[in-house]
C-alpha cells in the first residue's frame, strides 16, 4: 500500500447530537455527546488508515489533555504521528452540533495555537512518501513547505485542499498536481456550480487535476487538458453522521489516484467513500472495506 502524509491541523470536536438544529435562544437537550479528534487532515488520514493504507500526520499539537486523547487515537489507528510538534498551548476545538433528522453538522470553531511552520515540515524526509497531501491553510507557511517538497520529491504527487478563500492562496494552486475545492469555496468565489468553479481555476493551474465534491450530488472532476467536467454520483447512505464526509472524499480520491486509478473511477471511489463514511459515525466502520 502506498505512504502518504497528510499535513494540516489536529482539532477536539465536541459532537452534540440532537433532535432538530435549534432556533436562536432555544433550549435543547442533546442526546449524546462525542469527544473525538477532528480536522481535515487528521479525518483524512484516520480514513485512509482504515481502508488499509501507510499515512502519517503532520499537525501542531498542544501539550493539553486533549491532545493526548488525539495521539492515543491515532496511535490505536495505526496513524503515524511521530514528526507532530508539541508546544505549550490548547487544542483547537470545534463545537459541532449533528442533527440527527438529517445527518447535517454546523461547526463553531475556536483556536488559540500557532499554525505548523515549515521549519516543523522540513525536518520531515517527504522524499520517502508515495503522496503528499496539504490543507490550504495558512498559505504562506504552507507555500514554504511546498517549494521544500518540490525540491527533494521525484515525481511524487502533491495534492492541497482548497476549502475557504484565504489571503495568498492563489500563490499554492501551481504548486499542486490535484487540487481539490470544496462546495463553500465555491460559493465564496460567487459560483454556483463545481463546473464552473473548475473551468475558472483552470487558468491558474494549467497542469494540476481540478476536484470538486458537492455532497449528495456527487462530485466533478476536470483532467488536465480537458474543458468538460467529468461526473461522479454520490453512493446510496442513509445520512447518521456528515461530520467528515469531505475528509473521507479526499482520502478516498488521493488513494485511489495513487495506486493507479483512472481520474474518473478515482471519482467514483472518492464519492461512494464519503457516502459509506456518512453512515456510521466516525471512521472505523470502514475498515475492511478498502477503497470501492
Amino acid at each position: 500500500m502506498s505512504l502518504f502524509l497528510l499535513t494540516g491541523i489536529a482539532t477536539l470536536d465536541i459532537v452534540n447530537t440532537v433532535d432538530h438544529y435549534p432556533a436562536e435562544d432555544e433550549e435543547l437537550r442533546a442526546n449524546a455527546q462525542r469527544l473525538v479528534p477532528g480536522g481535515n487532515a487528521l479525518n483524512s488520514a484516520r480514513a485512509l488508515a482504515a481502508i488499509g493504507h501507510r499515512v502519517e500526520l503532520l499537525a501542531q499539537l498542544a501539550d493539553d489533555p486533549s491532545a493526548l486523547m488525539i495521539r492515543d487515537t491515532l496511535q490505536a489507528e495505526a496513524v503515524r504521528h511521530q514528526h507532530c510538534p508539541c508546544i505549550h498551548g490548547v487544542t483547537p476545538t470545534s463545537y459541532v452540533t449533528l442533527n440527527a433528522a438529517n445527518g447535517s453538522r454546523t461547526i463553531v470553531h475556536y483556536r488559540d495555537l500557532p499554525e505548523l511552520s515549515a521549519a516543523h515540515f522540513k525536518a520531515v524526509a517527504v522524499e520517502q512518501f508515495d503522496w503528499l497531501h496539504f490543507e490550504g491553510r495558512n498559505p504562506g507557511e504552507t507555500l514554504k513547505m511546498l517549494r521544500h517538497a518540490r525540491r527533494l520529491l521525484r515525481d511524487q504527487p502533491i495534492s492541497i485542499e482548497i476549502e475557504k478563500s484565504r489571503p495568498g492562496l492563489d500563490a499554492l494552486l501551481p504548486m499542486a498536481d490535484v487540487l481539490i475545492f470544496s462546495r463553500a469555496y465555491v460559493v465564496s468565489m460567487g459560483y454556483t456550480n463545481a463546473p464552473e468553479l473548475l473551468a475558472a481555476m483552470r487558468p491558474r493551474a494549467p497542469r494540476a487535476t481540478l476536484v470538486c465534491a458537492w455532497g449528495t450530488s456527487g462530485a466533478w472532476a476536470l483532467p488536465v487538458g480537458g474543458h468538460d467536467a467529468m461526473h461522479a454520483p454520490a453512493g446510496p447512505a442513509q445520512a447518521v453522521d456528515t461530520l467528515g464526509a469531505g475528509d473521507a472524499f479526499n482520502a478516498g480520491l488521493i488513494a485511489a489516484l495513487a495506486t493507479g486509478a483512472t481520474l474518473s473511477e478515482a471519482l467514483h471511489q472518492a464519492s461512494n467513500l464519503a457516502s459509506r463514511k456518512v453512515g456510521g459515525y466516525g471512521f472505523a466502520h470502514l475498515a475492511g472495506q478498502g477503497n470501492r
